[in-house]
């Protein structure tokens, strides 16, 4: 690597501190693995590079991340969309992240990519009430600016939007969840079916008989992803009636044939849901879209599948009539979905240490990010930057609160 390469004040290149980062978000390296990469790559390929120790590239990401978050100003001079969700439980608390996408990228004909994205808010707090979610979004934005916001139909995001004005668009992979729930939690087949599997699983897990035992169902969101049970299902059936599976494998699996037109009614409107969810997420919630969608929903014509048409029927209804001039709109929150995810694979092996500084690696996947970005990230953003926003935006970590818990005892 070229030595002008490097940003100033800096040992490595920006080309290496580019990969470095990329390797954490984009490949699901841990901080140690990138040091072990480079070194392999430096002995394959006889390389004159140094090698960066996992604290540096902890410092990169960190730096990439702050300096990926823009000033108020920033988003004065065009209308934004705000995307809002809240993080799972980690140790006491929750993340809430906030990030916006140009009311431009409305009508892209796809789903949005990291790219289109601008990081706004990741804080956490033992809870986040609905007054606080307010008082954030206020301190970012002059309220004129948000077209709309899109999350999920949490109580406390809800009411944060109703105290500031704001229109909530409801994501729709949230709302078909709770559409499918309504219809199937109680439903009779459809508790002996999940049932029969959770104990399938439990008795031959360990088995010999492992190989043909039903995928893990979710306990957090179950009803946000069904169809792999149904798939299942839906297999077994089929395996049963061409007589592909010998006297044990069949005894263990027969029970679905009893269920086999609850399984293959529910599996075909899991599969439709599933397309018309595609069609919303890549073209945008429009009355062109919708129309189609609509049409795909009247292939459904079980009891349940007629449940679940009206029901979509009015989300689309309400959801119209909070558009502008028939423009099209976001209705999906998957790419922040997306942002915890990769979060979450950063921090999966150690989660105990609860939510740190290390959640900058979500605003270190938006953006641009390209060359330029990057060299003035490492030059404009200092180490004691680093520690104020951790002050500000984390306070005390799990990590920070066990140690000094520990230390009452000399």
């Amino acid at each position: 690597m070229k030595l002008e390469d490097r940003p100033f004040n800096h040992t490595f290149s920006t080309s290496i501190i580019q990969m470095a980062i990329s390797l954490i978000n984009f490949s699901g390296v841990s901080f140690r693995s990138v040091s072990k990469i480079f070194l392999v790559m430096k002995i394959t390929f006889n390389l004159n590079i140094r090698i960066p120790s996992h604290t540096t590239v902890l410092n990169w990401v960190k730096k990439q991340g702050i300096a990926n978050f823009r000033d108020k100003d920033f988003f004065e001079n065009e209308k934004w969309i705000l995307i809002i969700d809240e993080s799972i439980q980690f140790g006491n608390k929750k993340l809430l992240a906030v990030i916006a996408v140009s009311a431009s990228k409305q009508n892209l004909g796809r789903a949005l990519n990291y790219k289109d994205l601008v990081p706004v808010i990741l804080k956490s707090s033992e809870s986040w009430k609905a007054d606080e979610i307010a008082v954030e979004i206020k301190a970012h934005f002059n309220l004129d600016q948000i077209l709309y916001v899109v999350s999920d139909n949490g109580n406390n995001l809800k009411s944060s939007y109703d105290k500031l004005g704001l229109k909530h668009i409801e994501d729709v992979g949230h709302k078909f969840s709770w559409i499918i729930k309504e219809v199937y939690e109680k439903q009779t087949d459809f508790e002996i079916y999940t049932k029969q599997l959770s104990s399938m699983r439990a008795k031959l897990s360990m088995s010999k008989y492992s190989h043909i035992i039903p995928p893990n169902q979710r306990i957090i969101s179950r009803f946000m992803n069904l169809t792999p049970l149904f798939k299942w299902g839906n297999k077994m059936i089929d395996l049963l009636e061409k007589n592909k599976l010998n006297k044990e494998e069949r005894e263990k699996v027969e029970f679905v044939l009893v269920k086999k037109e609850f399984i293959q009614q529910t599996y075909n409107l899991l599969l439709l849901l599933n397309q018309i969810q595609k069609i919303l997420k890549t073209k945008g919630f429009s009355i062109v879209s919708t129309n189609k969608c609509r049409k795909l929903l009247k292939k459904s014509n079980c009891e349940k599948g007629k449940k679940v048409q009206i029901m979509i029927n009015q989300y689309f209804e309400e959801t119209l009539q909070k558009m502008e001039n028939g423009k099209t709109i976001l209705c999906s929150s998957d790419i922040l979905e997306s942002c915890f995810g990769k979060y979450k694979s950063v921090v999966k092996a150690n989660k105990t240490v609860g939510i740190t500084d290390l959640c900058l690696c979500i605003s270190t996947l938006l953006g641009e990010n390209d060359f330029k970005s990057t060299e003035e990230a490492m030059y404009k953003i200092k180490t004691t930057q680093i520690k104020e926003w951790k002050h500000k935006n984390i306070g005390e970590t799990l990590f920070d609160k066990r140690n000094r818990f520990y230390k009452k005892v000399g």
